[in-house]
């Protein structure tokens, strides 16, 4: 009875371990803003992890011009909010998905919208316009940010190279 139950218990898991996996990579590497410069092999997959909280109203946008396609493809964002993204989470993060096609060197960046900062995206959570604050209709664009996120909206800028 014992072996049979120990059987049973590592076939559950082993059920709920292909289950959690979904759409995760376990393999894909995982950078934040504190590394902007990062390597990665032909067929690699990775994502820039960056911190976001929903109810502050933080957002993350994939910026255009997008990374070079030949180089890199995109392959979507995803959410994870503590506490879920409507009921008071205050921490959390977004996730952008890429995969390395061939090698090279690709630039990803990413706008950051600290609440209401930025007047939103575009198709498929890309900014394809240069946002503007949501304050004023001047059209220039935001700057560039070397350091953590705040309360500043700005472009984080990524430097992919593929070997």
């Amino acid at each position: 009875m014992t072996s049979r139950t120990t059987l049973l218990a590592a076939a559950l898991a082993g059920l709920l371990a292909l289950t959690g996996c979904g759409k995760d990579d376990p393999a894909r590497a995982e950078y934040g803003t504190g590394h902007r410069d990062i390597t990665v092999e032909p067929g690699g997959s990775f994502a820039l992890t960056v911190p976001a909280a929903a109810t502050l109203g933080q957002s993350w946008y994939l910026a255009d011009p997008g990374p070079d396609p030949a180089v890199l493809k995109y392959r979507g964002r995803r959410k994870a909010y503590d506490g879920g993204d409507a009921d008071g989470g205050t921490g959390g993060t977004q996730s952008f998905d890429f995969t390395a096609l061939a090698k090279g060197r690709a630039t990803v960046r990413l706008l950051y919208c600290p609440l209401n900062t930025c007047t939103g995206p575009g198709p498929d959570d890309r900014s394809t316009f240069a946002p503007t604050p949501a304050a004023t209709a001047s059209p220039s664009p935001y700057p560039t940010v070397t350091g953590t996120p705040d309360a500043v909206a700005g472009y984080y800028v990524f430097t992919v190279t593929v070997r």
